[in-house]
């Protein structure tokens, strides 16, 4: 292939929860970069709809092609109650065959790809196309060198971890040491299966050309330091390291027209915003608490909900790709009717930052 004469086009692939990382990556790349970008975003079976609103507000922009692969049904793969950091791969996999014929339909080939960690399933597909592979960690240096050393931090311990087994912080080698409780939950008591899933991932990314996370040099100096010395995690890491932050969402992607006309109807500084984020979680019994607690407050709310865990505390297990029509049976009964014009509920993601910025006179 010949791309001596044409723009640099790359290809960057979603895992099914990070959709919004990968866009606002692609607008950088694209901003500042000038680089052609197209976007490919793999999704749960139960997400098709809210994916593809999304897909249609990034298109709006005109900065890059957005492409849909066919949802995933992992009903065979991952059980509805294991629904954890493993689902997210076990998407991927599925959508490997319609990446790959996607990626190959392309009027313009693409001279690099940039997979999310959690897709790092597919990084093959640039090793068949002849292609630069890249990884992007869309949290901090210093969760990428976490994530990378998990697999010693594994044979040192000789399997997963637990708060009460280990009092003494986990040395990482060149960075600030990690507590117990503040490991990421799929290293704690959770299932076996998010677990090795993590372990074979944090193997796969250091087989990439470069990683690319999101911070920069004067944030983290003493951590990227780390990642590029062999004679501390670079040995781990093994592939080059590219500071490319701050990436954070403007707020673009997904509907902001029901939240606008909502927050316009609302007085000033009279909105509460709860959002526990991602991998935040309530047991159903929290979350019935919560929602009694602001109806019986009459404040008004934007809550963001996400499916509630079977358990709480230190290894509690995020859910990913739930269905947004089932939100009301995570309530209380009646509760969105009850609070119908005083209340918005919000499945999944909201625009965390257009709300704080753009509409601050309403939310406090």
């Amino acid at each position: 292939m010949e791309f001596s004469n044409t723009k640099p086009h790359v290809a960057l692939l979603s895992s099914p929860a990070h959709r919004t990382p990968m866009v606002e990556l692609g607008k950088r790349l694209v901003t500042y970069q000038n680089v052609k970008v197209t976007i490919f975003v793999t999704s749960f079976l139960g997400s098709a709809a809210t994916i593809s609103r999304m897909v249609q507000s990034a298109q709006c922009e005109k900065l890059f092609d957005v492409i849909q692969l066919p949802p995933a049904d992992i009903s065979g793969l991952i059980s509805p109650g294991q629904m954890g950091v493993a689902s997210l791969p076990a998407v991927v996999r599925v959508s490997e065959p319609a990446f790959r014929s996607a990626i190959s339909a392309l009027e313009t080939p693409p001279t690099a790809v940039v997979v999310h960690v959690y897709a790092v399933d597919c990084l093959a597909i640039a090793d068949d196309l002849k292609i630069p592979k890249f990884v992007y960690m869309s949290s901090h240096a210093w969760y990428l060198a976490l994530f990378l050393y998990v697999p010693i931090l594994d044979k040192n311990a000789g399997g997963e971890f637990r708060d009460d087994d280990q009092k003494e912080p986990f040395v990482l080698p060149g960075c600030t040491p990690v507590r117990p409780e503040d490991l990421p939950d799929p290293m704690l008591v959770q299932t076996k299966n998010n677990y090795l899933e993590l372990i074979r991932m944090a193997t796969v990314i250091p087989k990439a050309d470069g990683i690319l996370v999101n911070t920069w040099e004067e944030l983290q100096p003493t951590t990227l330091a780390a990642l590029r010395d062999d004679k501390l995690l670079g040995s781990v890491a093994k592939a080059p390291i590219f500071p490319v932050g701050p990436v954070t969402a403007e707020g673009a992607v997904g509907s902001k027209s029901e939240l606008s006309e909502w927050l316009d109807k609302q007085p000033n500084e009279s909105v509460l915003y709860i959002s526990f984020g991602s991998m935040g979680v309530l047991s159903l019994e929290q979350m019935t608490e919560l929602a009694w607690g602001l109806e019986l407050s009459q404040q008004r709310f934007i809550w963001v909900v996400r499916p509630p865990t079977t358990k709480t505390g230190i290894g509690s297990d995020p859910k990913f790709g739930f269905d947004v029509n089932e939100t009301s049976s995570y309530l209380a009964e009646g509760f969105m009717s009850r609070t119908h014009g005083r209340g918005l509920v919000v499945p999944q993601w909201a625009p965390q930052q257009w709300i704080a910025n753009d509409r601050l006179a309403a939310v406090r």
